[in-house]
C-alpha cells in the first residue's frame, strides 16, 4: 500500500500505515475525516494494557484464600446459589446478575468471593466490595489525585467488568450513601455489566429503586437461601469451621 508521499515504504499494518489509529466509516461508507478511532492492529494491546491497569487494584480480602467452589460444602438447600455462582464465575451470560439472601453464615459471602477469584484467575477484573467500608474508601479519594482520587475510585465500581456488593444493606445510610449505590447499580444496569449482591436485608426493606434493578435486571436472579447456620452443622470442627462464612 504506497501513495506519492510514501511510494515503496514498508508499514507493519497497511491499515493505518503504522499511524495506529483510523478514521471511522459512516453511514454512507466514506471515512468521517472529523474523528480517529484505535486501529484494529493495537487494539488488543490496548485492552490487555487496560486490564492490567485494572488488575493492580483488585486483590481480594487476606484471610479470603479458602474461599473458593472447591471448599464450598454444597448441601441440596445450597444447590441452587451454588449452581448460578458457577454461571456467573464462568461468564455464561445466561446469569449476570446474582443477588444471594439469608441470614448470617449460610456461605454467601464464601460464593461470592469465589466468584471474584474465578474471574481474577482468567485475568478478568473483578472487585469484591464490602459494602459498609466502599464508602470509606470513596471517601478516602476525597484527599488524594490521580488513580486514588475519588472519581478514578468511583469510575472502577462504575465500570469494572465484575462487581460484588457484599453485604448490601448494612451499610450506615445518608442521602450520599443512598445517592452513590444508586448510582452504581443503576449504572451497570443500563451498561449490561455484571453484578452479584449479597445481602441479609429482606427485599422489601432494601430502598426501593435497588431492589427493583435487582429483581429486573436481565439475566438476573435472586436466590433466597433457605439453609441452616454452618456454625450449627459443623459439629465443632476446626477445619470445617474454616471452610465456610457468612
Amino acid at each position: 500500500m504506497s501513495d506519492e508521499a510514501g511510494e515503496g515504504e514498508q508499514y507493519t499494518c497497511r491499515i493505518c500505515r503504522d499511524a495506529h489509529f483510523v478514521h471511522p466509516l459512516k453511514g454512507d461508507g466514506k471515512p468521517d475525516y472529523s474523528t480517529v478511532v484505535p486501529c484494529k492492529c493495537v487494539r488488543e494491546q490496548i485492552e490487555r494494557e487496560r486490564m492490567q491497569r485494572l488488575l493492580r487494584y483488585y486483590e481480594l480480602p487476606t484471610g479470603t484464600a479458602h474461599m473458593t467452589f472447591e471448599n464450598f460444602k454444597v448441601s441440596p438447600k445450597l444447590q441452587e446459589a451454588y449452581d448460578l455462582a458457577v454461571q456467573v464465575a464462568e461468564d455464561t451470560g445466561k446469569v449476570t446478575w446474582l443477588t444471594l439472601m439469608s441470614g448470617a453464615d449460610r456461605g454467601k459471602t464464601h460464593l461470592a468471593v469465589a466468584i471474584c477469584r474465578r474471574w481474577l484467575h482468567r485475568g478478568k477484573p473483578a472487585r469484591y466490595a464490602y459494602v459498609p467500608l466502599l464508602f470509606e474508601e470513596l471517601r478516602r479519594g476525597f484527599q488524594e489525585e490521580g488513580d486514588r482520587s475519588y472519581e478514578a475510585r468511583f469510575d472502577r465500581f462504575l465500570n469494572v467488568p465484575l462487581l460484588v456488593l457484599d453485604d448490601l444493606g448494612a451499610e450506615y445510610r445518608t442521602g450520599w450513601v443512598h445517592e452513590k449505590l444508586d448510582t452504581i447499580i443503576d449504572y451497570r444496569l443500563m451498561q449490561a455489566l455484571p453484578l452479584v449482591v449479597t445481602t441479609n436485608t429482606p427485599m422489601d426493606e432494601l430502598p426501593f429503586r435497588i431492589a427493583s434493578r435487582l429483581r429486573r435486571s436481565p439475566n438476573s436472579r435472586v436466590v433466597v437461601i433457605d439453609a441452616p447456620e454452618f456454625r450449627k452443622t459443623r459439629k465443632g470442627s476446626v477445619t470445617e469451621k474454616a471452610l465456610q462464612d457468612d
